[in-house]
């Protein structure tokens, strides 16, 4: 009798996985990982090469791989140059066949950098881009685009796991199931970084799995299968990423939770351990294989150094700021940071995530209080465990090398379809029966419109070069200044008034007089009428994308410079900006002429006009 109540009230297995088996399923989930791997492809084509964070590194490990049939060896030259050489190797074993057969170079050129883009308004782009690429350059440009659709295909791949959990977590609710799957599908870091060459791609869809057969094997008890299945992906995530350390914590419970719903049978236990003790062994000893991997990852002084932290002279922070700060980073991070961590979207979509986040945290507090039937509560717990055990390692890592910023949402992005269904669960608890399928329709279509507006309203300005204008363009304020002998200051547009302690832009307006051979960069200072300096910018044009060897000879165009001005300028006086080339980064200054041919100074003064700040 009892057993039969048990039925009633806690779905089978069985009746959990019809939802995957219905013939109704199939073209929505068809529909939703085709906008996804469209999407995917989109942000791809959108995203110049190596402009996601340490794409050249892993695009020059895969491309080693390829060229000479094994993995980076210690002592080559070759293999030592590349930065990513000490990750773990199973995503670029993935990539290489794929790439395998393009044209990739004999030799490995770094690409030529922006040595500008950590500098806040001085630009995003990490790489120079040329407009029109040929030969070697234009077949690896092709390559990493073909490279970046393994990326792709994985991470939309694993939107299915997610929406498998969602199904049997709560298998009266269809709707349900699709919020949590679309809001890990279209989940805007997940989007970039599935979108470029990264092994964090293969570790997030890995986790995924992975996450889903921990799930059946809590809900349904243990099983060998599940259990050597579970170990397997953990084993390949061990071997795609370290961060996958933050997985076993999740593997362990999991398999704490199955045997005790069997009432620990001693076959079971053996079993269980030994699947989760063999596949750690046999994981730690391939990566203990690999010399790059032993000599730059297993070194005791990073334990040394997190143990040593509790000391405060060793550090200027106070362990509550940092902690603030690393938990701030990450959670902003984790929603959206592309680029290379630099470039981030609207405002408007970090209030949402907070809000959301913060509302699915009251609706889980209450789920626990409330102490739900023990199989949810299980599934919660596991979830919780699977989101908080890269938050900790990623925290760790952080303490034991000083860096608060460390704590990166790419590192907690294994962490994400367990999010997907924390969300859902939170916003579900509070939401009454009658609003939820509303609610979710809404979930699915925000996080769908997010997806499909980042590249427009994010992507295409950040990386955007200054639009060529008419040979005959008049500026606003002309003028007919010379850099040496390449570059002609044609004039600027009107600049509005400077305030203090705001922002200031100035559009400037330039010409390549012949093809320019050096790459020069732009400095301005704005300097008040008592000679001081209250604001600076060093940059390259175009913020960045536009460097002068980039310059088709002959085409104007006008560029906008961000300066932010100091808070002790006088207001209703005058100021100026001064004007410069530099001959490369910090450089010297650029003798400036006029029309002709003289040399009237190193800068030209463009007058400008204070006003107060109310």
């Amino acid at each position: 009798m009892r057993r039969k109540t048990l039925r009633r009230h806690i779905p089978s297995s069985t009746s959990a996985s019809r939802p995957l088996l219905s013939a109704k399923i199939y073209a929505p989930l068809a529909l939703l990982l085709g906008a996804r791997l469209m999407l995917g492809v989109v942000y791809s084509l959108i995203i110049p090469a190596w402009e996601g964070v340490d794409e050249d590194g892993h695009f020059a490990y895969a491309r080693y791989v390829v060229r000479h049939g094994a993995l980076p060896r210690p002592g080559d030259p070759e293999a030592e140059k590349i930065r990513e050489n000490f990750q773990p190797p199973l995503y670029y074993l993935l990539v290489a066949p794929v790439i395998a057969g393009l044209d990739l170079g004999e030799t490995w050129i770094d690409p030529a950098r922006n040595p500008y883009f950590t500098y806040g308004n001085a630009g995003y782009n990490f790489a120079l881009h040329p407009d029109h690429l040929e030969g070697t350059a234009q077949s690896i440009s092709r390559a990493v685009h073909v490279a970046r659709l393994v990326s792709d295909v994985v991470t939309t791949a694993s939107v299915i796991a997610v929406y498998a959990v969602a199904c049997r977590v709560w298998p009266g609710e269809p709707k349900a199931a699709w919020a949590a799957a679309g809001l890990y599908a279209f989940w805007p870091q997940f989007l970039f970084l599935g979108s470029i060459v990264s092994n964090d791609a293969l570790i997030i869809a890995l986790s995924a799995l992975f996450f889903y057969l921990a799930i059946r094997l809590t809900m349904e008890g243990f099983s060998l299968g599940l259990a050597l299945g579970l170990a397997c992906v953990l084993g390949g995530a061990l071997l795609t990423k370290l961060n996958a350390l933050a997985l076993i914590p999740t593997a362990a419970l999991a398999l704490y939770l199955s045997l005790a719903r069997g009432r620990w049978k001693p076959s079971h236990i053996l079993s269980g351990m030994a699947v989760l003790g063999l596949t750690l062994v046999a994981a730690m000893w391939l990566l203990n294989s690999l010399e790059f991997v032993k000599t730059h990852v297993w070194q005791t002084q990073t334990v040394t150094n997190f143990l040593n932290y509790a000391d405060p002279a060793l550090t200027h922070l106070s362990l509550g700021r940092f902690l603030a700060i690393s938990f701030r980073h990450g959670f902003r991070s984790f929603l959206a940071a592309f680029g290379w961590g630099n470039l981030v979207p609207f405002q408007a979509l970090y209030w949402a995530w907070t809000l959301g986040a913060g509302l699915a945290l009251g609706g889980l507090s209450s789920a626990l209080v409330k102490r739900e039937a023990s199989r949810p509560l299980k599934v919660l717990l596991l979830a919780l465990c699977q989101f908080a055990s890269p938050v900790l390692l990623a925290l760790a890592l952080a303490i034991a090398y000083r860096n608060a910023y460390l704590v990166l949402g790419r590192y907690l992005l294994p962490g994400l379809p367990a999010v997907a269904i924390l969300l859902v669960w939170g916003w579900r608890t509070l939401l009454p029966e009658r609003w939820r399928v509303h609610c979710w329709k809404a979930v699915c279509l925000g996080a769908v419109l997010v997806g499909w507006s980042i590249p427009v309203t994010t992507l295409l300005p950040a990386y955007a070069k200054p639009r060529p204008l008419p040979a005959n363009f008049a500026a606003d304020h002309p003028l007919a200044f010379f850099f040496g002998d390449d570059i002609e200051l044609i004039g600027y547009q009107n600049p509005p008034a400077v305030i203090p302690r705001r922002e200031f832009r100035l559009s400037l307006c330039w010409r390549a007089v012949r093809p320019v051979r050096q790459n020069y960069s732009v400095f301005l200072e704005l300097a008040g009428s008592d000679g001081r300096r209250y604001g600076q910018l060093e940059t390259y044009p175009g913020r960045g994308n536009y460097a002068t060897t980039l310059w088709p000879a002959q085409t104007p165009f006008c560029d906008e410079y961000t300066l932010r001005v100091g808070p002790h300028l006088a207001a209703f006086s005058e100021a100026s900006v001064r004007v410069s080339l530099l001959d490369g980064v910090r450089g010297e200054k650029l003798p400036v002429k006029n029309p002709a041919g003289e040399v009237v100074g190193r800068e030209v003064q463009i007058p400008l006009v204070v006003q107060n700040n109310e």
